[in-house]
């Protein structure tokens, strides 16, 4: 019960730190559906950095108000697919201090029948940037307030003898380089790796490294990012469970790398139980697969289809027992 209960901190750190939501298909932008927003299904919030993603078309048909002082914290809209205005009436208005940006092949559009000029609209701290008479905008373009630097995700996933560090950013200005920490204690801190930063950014950038040295036992990782100029901000502290003891810990998985449209196989060392919760995500935690397995005996193999659906990619297969968590890097070509 103890690992269950570091699951439970982990995701409830995350939570706290991360506000961000970015679209997972197609829809209405008040559709819980089109959003995974902090790691879970939901809609855009006051405080969020927003990415609709490309080849994704977001629509609002409804008011989108948040502007001060019903929410007096900046938003940031990234958009590398489409936002359009499918009905006359709606807008979106976004508190003071907020950015709407579109990016390269991203477009900003009013599809709603004839007329109506001003019945669509951008607005940013009472300033329209942006009205239905104005057509159809593409990216580059950016409006309001630059979009700061911002962790979309970070996590640390034991791989075998390693601990894999993977975080996103949605932007970044002015960012020299991250610093990957390391504590037994949150206390003590100790730099486990520098990697330079892109500097100036409004894309989608995703990190990954390794600590091919983890600590024994439980662990926390953190990032700091400094720019430039010197100046520093720390982000969310992840905890981990290392297990020196691979016989104990170790699963594999065949075939791997696996095709799309195909199943693997899970071969494990979990002693008999009731229950194993098996998840397949991908490096930005959005989950492709996940299942109770009932009844699971030891060397029991565990089948898990990969649909066509999952795009190519590396992948972390998760298999939880009550006692036990195995994890497991997975290529998809």
């Amino acid at each position: 019960m103890k690992l269950n209960h570091l699951i439970i901190v982990l995701f409830f750190i995350q939570t706290q730190v991360i506000a961000a939501c970015v679209s997972v298909g197609s829809g209405d932008w008040d559709d819980p559906n089109t959003w995974v927003c902090n790691g879970v299904p939901g809609v855009p919030g006051c405080g969020d950095t927003i990415t609709i993603t490309a080849g994704h078309t977001v629509t609002i048909r409804n008011q989108q108000n948040y502007s001060e002082p019903g929410c007096g914290t900046p938003m940031f809209v990234v958009v590398n697919g489409t936002l359009d205005f499918p009905v006359n009436g709606p807008k979106l208005q976004l508190p003071c201090n907020s950015g709407f940006i579109i990016n390269s092949g991203g477009s900003l559009s009013a599809s709603a029948p004839a007329g109506g000029g001003s019945a669509n609209f951008l607005e940013i701290c009472g300033t329209v940037y942006w009205r239905k008479a104005d057509g159809t905008q593409t990216g580059p373009i950016s409006y309001g307030a630059p979009l700061p630097i911002n962790l979309v995700y970070f996590d640390a996933l034991v791989i075998e003898k390693t601990v894999l560090l993977t975080w996103v950013t949605a932007s970044e200005i002015n960012n020299d380089y991250f610093t990957i920490e390391r504590s037994v204690d949150t206390k003590i801190w100790e730099t486990v790796l520098i990697i330079n930063g892109a500097g100036n950014s409004s894309q989608i950038i995703e990190y990954t490294e390794t600590d091919f040295n983890p600590i024994s036992g439980i662990s926390y990782y953190r990032i700091k990012q400094t720019d430039f100029d010197g100046r520093f901000e720390y982000f969310n502290i992840v905890p981990v469970k290392y297990n020196t003891s691979i016989e104990e810990d170790e699963i594999s998985i065949f075939p791997n790398p696996a095709n799309q449209g195909g199943n693997i196989s899970i071969n494990h060392n979990f002693n008999s139980t009731d229950k194993v919760l098996v998840v397949l995500r991908d490096l930005q935690g959005k989950e492709f697969y996940s299942k109770v397995h009932i009844k699971i005996n030891k060397d029991e193999l565990i089948g898990v289809p990969i649909d066509y659906e999952i795009p190519k990619g590396i992948y972390f297969i998760v298999a939880t027992s009550e006692n036990k968590i195995h994890s497991k890097k997975l290529i998809i070509k």
